[in-house]
């Protein structure tokens, strides 16, 4: 156990490479089943449908009228047909057209980032797993061991070779190690009903045994400028500045008067008339304010990015510097691993009387204790990437 330990973290801590995609069959079965990635597809979807309806023209107005003539019969009764139709100048709807194109991309980095939010969730799941692995096959070796001392104690018992005290000892060393065995395994399998559900509902065969290979950029500030980048967070943002503009320039057209066109007729008893007729719809008071609104607006979205970079990269900025030390740290303890015994030969040096049974408990604590700082060390190191690589934008 010992040798399989410091194997597998003194690689891992030699070659930390960001993995292109950890775990990519659980991936892959998430992306096929999961129902939330389907629900967050059809709502982008159902968004960009209601988007790409949206009409650049206003709708025509239809007129019929029935006018009655004077009692006397000096005027006759008559029909009065009129259609027109509201034009913008062709800037307006340059704009609109625009705007829709923006909302668009708007609602594709939506799903982006609902999708991304979903793969993080299952590698953080998947990376506890291989952590719950780790303690599950750690506590069944110490249980195994109890098992076997509890009963060695309870036939010592029947032969008056051991007394009470170590006889209870024994007991209660089992039912601590039985307790944290199954605990894990509790808590293990909860975790893969979580996966499941991600999954559609669907079991995942996990095989994952050890983390995979990850690595850390030398250099911080090049890493982020990458994820300032690629980031889709960041990119919507942009993309609401991108629109919060054309929606100001849009304001701006909006102030070009309006033609009105149409065509009509007039009927009467013996005479009928007819023709095109044009007019102009000023906008004096329905776009009052906007222009400025429109500002405003873009100024707003503009601090807002400014902030989430710096925020954001504050806390990248500690969390790379955390992930970095816990790198260092799981190096530490692997080495000092070394100087520890593992519970197999522990538990023969008690078979063989060379401790007492106080003595053995005490070294297999400790060396589970220093095997448990080991395992979480080396999650929490594993667990920082992910976090990491979510800002990537690229699962």
């Amino acid at each position: 156990m010992k040798k399989s330990i410091l194997t597998i973290l003194l690689l891992s801590c030699a070659n930390l490479m960001f993995a292109q995609n950890a775990y990519q069959n659980v991936l892959d079965s998430i992306e096929v089943n999961s129902t939330v990635l389907s629900a967050h597809h059809k709502q982008m979807q159902a968004d960009k449908s209601s988007n790409d309806a949206y009409s650049l023209f206003e709708n025509p107005e239809i007129e019929a009228a029935y006018r009655f003539g004077s009692p006397k019969g000096e005027t006759s009764d008559k029909i009065e047909l009129g259609i027109a139709q509201e034009i913008a100048f062709p800037t307006v709807y340059t704009n609109e057209n625009k705007i829709i194109k923006i909302n668009d991309n708007i609602i594709d980095i939506q799903y982006h980032i609902d999708r991304m939010n979903v793969m993080t969730e299952v590698q953080s799941i998947c990376t506890e797993l291989i952590f719950c692995k780790m303690k599950i096959k750690l506590f069944k070796q110490n249980y195994d061991n109890a098992v076997r001392i509890a009963d060695a104690y309870q036939k010592m018992m029947e032969l008056g070779e051991a007394n009470i005290l170590d006889f209870n000892k024994s007991k209660m060393n089992l039912a601590n190690a039985k307790n944290s065995y199954e605990l894990e395994m509790i808590h293990y399998e909860n975790l893969m009903a979580s996966l499941k559900t991600l999954n559609g509902g669907k079991d995942i065969d996990f095989q994952y045994e050890d983390y995979p290979l990850v690595t850390l950029p030398e250099n911080f500030d090049e890493w982020y400028s990458s994820v300032e980048q690629n980031n889709p967070v960041f990119e919507q943002m942009r993309q609401q500045i991108a629109l919060n503009q054309q929606e100001v320039k849009l304001s701006k057209s909006q102030w070009i008067p309006k033609f009105v066109v149409g065509y009509g007729a007039e009927i009467g008893k013996d005479e009928a008339e007819h023709g095109p007729s044009i007019g102009l719809s000023l906008p004096l008071w329905h776009n009052k304010g906007s222009v400025k609104s429109a500002k405003l607006q873009a100024e707003a979205a503009e601090s807002l990015l400014m902030n989430e970079k710096a925020v954001t990269y504050n806390y990248l900025y500690s969390l790379f510097a955390k992930v970095n030390a816990l790198q260092n740290n799981v190096v530490a303890l692997a080495e000092s691993m070394q100087q520890f015994d593992s519970q197999a030969l522990l538990l023969k040096s008690f078979e063989q009387g060379e401790m007492n049974l106080v003595d053995y408990l005490l070294e297999v604590e400790y060396y589970q204790n220093a095997v448990l700082e080991l395992y979480s060390a080396q999650y929490e190191m594993n667990a920082g990437v992910i976090e990491l690589k979510s800002y990537e934008g690229s699962l």
